[in-house]
Formats: structure tokens, sequence, C-alpha cells
């Protein structure tokens, strides 16, 4: 497989590291294949093992692949397939796929509406709402970058910690409400600098966004969400 050699070029183990993460993410290694062997790396990119080493490290330190003696490289990445059947937390939706969330960022305040905001949470633009902005990771890896809009239906308290956790399971346990419904739209979109300095991806990136508005038990509107998600890591099915 040729590289571009030339002065302005990326360097080799770079492309190299490119054209592997876009063959995982095409599906054309999916999880658990095992890589070609470093001696047939370099035979195929025609570089020295340095070149291919340093590729397949940063690869790992990116989640996708996992070296075992004895075995080789094996891909470890594998897109979290989100079936959309009724309305669930992101920490839900996790847990049953089996994984911990963790929250490297989360801070709560007040704010006016705005325009925008108020037309989806249906209420006066000068209104107060409750702003909370989170970053929830898996293993020390940004997954999603949330910002939600709460309607000020009760008073809220702006401990962050108590928004590590599940928002949904927090607003039932502590305030009695109860989220029956939502309404989702799902779009892809390219990671602006914020985005990308809250994903740890580059800026121009693909991601992933999820707008949700939710409804309680008494048919009223609850939260105003919009979620980033790294394009390469999630998808999202519905049953029709």
């Amino acid at each position: 497989m040729e590289l571009k050699r030339d002065k302005s070029a990326s360097s080799l183990y770079f492309q190299i590291e490119s054209i592997i993460k876009e063959q995982i993410e095409n599906g054309e290694y999916n999880y658990g294949d095992i890589l070609p062997s470093e001696n047939e790396l370099q035979r195929i990119y025609n570089v020295s093992r340095v070149t291919i080493r340093q590729a397949m490290k940063d690869l790992a330190n990116d989640g996708y692949l996992k070296s075992s003696r004895g075995i080789g490289t094996m891909v470890v990445f594998e897109k979290i397939d989100e079936n959309v059947k009724r309305v669930i937390s992101f920490s839900k939706e996790m847990e049953q796929h089996g994984i911990t969330m963790e929250t490297s960022y989360c801070r709560m305040s007040i704010e006016k509406s705005g325009k925008y905001v108020a037309s989806k949470l249906n209420i006066l633009e000068d209104d107060e709402v409750y702003k909370l902005v989170r970053v929830r990771c898996v293993k020390n890896a940004p997954l999603v970058y949330s910002i939600t809009y709460l309607k000020k239906i009760c008073e809220f308290s702006l401990d962050v910690n108590l928004y590590k956790e599940s928002l949904y399971n927090l607003l039932e346990t502590q305030y009695g409400i109860k989220i029956v419904k939502g309404q989702d739209t799902f779009e892809a979109t390219l990671a602006d600098k914020r985005i990308g300095e809250f994903l740890k991806i580059s800026e121009g990136a693909p991601v992933f966004k999820r707008s949700r508005i939710t409804f309680d038990q008494n048919e009223n509107i609850v939260e105003y969400t919009y979620c980033y998600y790294p394009g390469e890591k999630y998808k999202y099915s519905v049953d029709l």
C-alpha cells in the first residue's frame, strides 16, 4: 500500500495509524480480529519496524488495539450500537452494554433561557433555566459531551456532585419527576473547537449529535438536551 512520502506529507506512522483506524471503523477489521504481524505490516507499507510499532502504540492508546504475547495484536474497538426503543438515561444505556460511566467534567448553573432554549422548553425568553454541562467518559476516554437545560419547575440543587451519575434517577428519587417520554433528533455534524476540547478530538472531526426534549408523568416538558458523541465510537439503530 502506497504512503505519501514527500516533504509535505504526514509522518509515515501517522498515515498507517489513520489507514488502520479507518479500516476498523469501516468494519474491514472487527472486534476480536487479529491484525497482520509486524513483519507483514512492514512489507505491506514498506516501512521500518519502528514506524509500525509507533502506529500500533498510538492505536492501542486510542482504544483500537491490544497486543498480547502469543496471540498478536487484536482489535478491541467496537462501536456502541444503541437501539432506540424508549427514553432512558445515558447512564442506563451504557449500563445495558456493561459499560461503567465516569464524569470528568460537571457544571450546574442558573441562567436566562434565551429565545431558542425558551422555544424548546415552551417558556418565556427571559425565564430562568438550569444549565447542566457534563462530559461522560469510559476508561478516561470522553464518550459524550452534553448540555442540558432544565425547566425551573422546582428548586434544583447546584451541587455538581449530585449530577455525576444518572440525571433521570436523580430527578425521580429526589424530586419526584419521572421521565416517561421524549422526542429525539439525530444528525451528523463536525466538531468545533469547544466540542473538540471536551471530547479530545480534532476540530472538524465528525461527531454525532443527538437533541432531546423529555416530558414527565404529567405531560410537562422537563428538559432540552443536546449531546455530542465522537463519530467513530457511536451509532444508533431504530426499530421500525
